[in-house]
Order: C-alpha cells, then structure tokens, then sequence
C-alpha cells in the first residue's frame, strides 16, 4: 500500500480509538452491526494477518445497510496512528470542549489511533451508512464519533439517537 493520509476532518466520520491495533475482524464487524444497529454489513477487501502481524495503516471497503434492504452502500474506512492525525486529535478536543467535556476529553486523551470513514457515499447510497458503520465501530473500539464539519463528540447513543431521527430502520 501507498502512502495513506488522514481523510479531511471535514469530510469524515472520525473515531478516536484507545487501542492501537488496526485489525479488521469482518466477522466480528458483522455481528455487531446485525446485533446492536439491525443491520447488514459486510467486508469488501478480505483482510489477513500472517504470523499475527497488524498493519500501521489500513484502509478497507465496507458495505452496509439496514436489514432488508434490498442494496447496500460502499463506504471507504482508513485507520492510521493518531500521531500521524494530529487534526483529528484537535478535533476531538475541541468537540469535547464544546460538549463541556462529559467524560470524552479523557476518552480523547486517551486515544492512540484513529479510524475515520468517508462522509460522502455514491448518489444512489444511503447517506446514513457512514454514520451506521461509525456507530458499529465505535460499539467495537470504545471510541467517541466526531462528525465531519461539526464541533461536538458523541458515543454510541448519540450515533443511534441520530440514526433513529434520521429514518434509520435500527
């Protein structure tokens, strides 16, 4: 793989993670997508991990949709150390700061790594998609979710409140 760089702030749904591994676990993805958000979701690029060996960066396709759905969306996710994001570590900040910490600035202080997926989906995907998958990988990573373009931090329950608004069948 090439040089991969942090998605722009915003443009993504970013998770401040405080585990610094970038394992993929498609079948682990899956059931807590089917399991806590109703939802299908699905791996595109098969990732392995010789001799137990992790990536330092990665990036991976992700194909998810409510249950039922008759098509799913693809959604681009890249993960990379935090040290090499420092506007996603400011981000967090300044979105705890704007909540009024609420127990997310120690979240964010301690984050090492940072998953970030792609805000913007084809014309015929579901524009909530990223937002489902960032809730499924912030149920999996224990990290807070910043939203692209907005000055606040949330968690789980927010990703969920905000799919339930927005006509998310969960």
């Amino acid at each position: 793989m090439g040089i991969l760089e942090p998605m722009a702030i915003a443009t993504a749904w970013t998770l401040l993670a405080p585990e610094p591994e970038a394992r993929v676990d498609a079948a682990r993805w899956a059931h807590q997508a089917e399991t806590f958000f109703r939802a299908t979701l699905r791996v595109v690029q098969e990732k392995r991990y010789p001799a137990g060996t992790l990536p330092l960066v990665d990036a991976v396709e992700v194909e998810i949709a409510p249950r039922g759905a008759a098509s799913t969306t693809r959604v681009l996710v890249v993960t990379l150390p935090l040290d090499r994001a420092p506007s996603a570590k400011r981000a967090g900040e300044a979105g705890a700061r704007a909540i009024g910490g609420a127990g997310m600035d120690v979240l964010v202080a301690r984050a090492t790594r940072v998953w970030q997926i792609a805000g913007a989906v084809d014309a015929e995907g579901d524009a909530l998609a990223p937002l489902a998958l960032a809730g499924v990988l912030a149920s999996l990573l224990l990290a807070p979710i910043v939203p692209p373009g907005a000055v606040t931090i949330f968690g789980v329950k927010g990703a969920r409140e905000r799919l339930s608004a927005a006509g998310w069948k969960n």
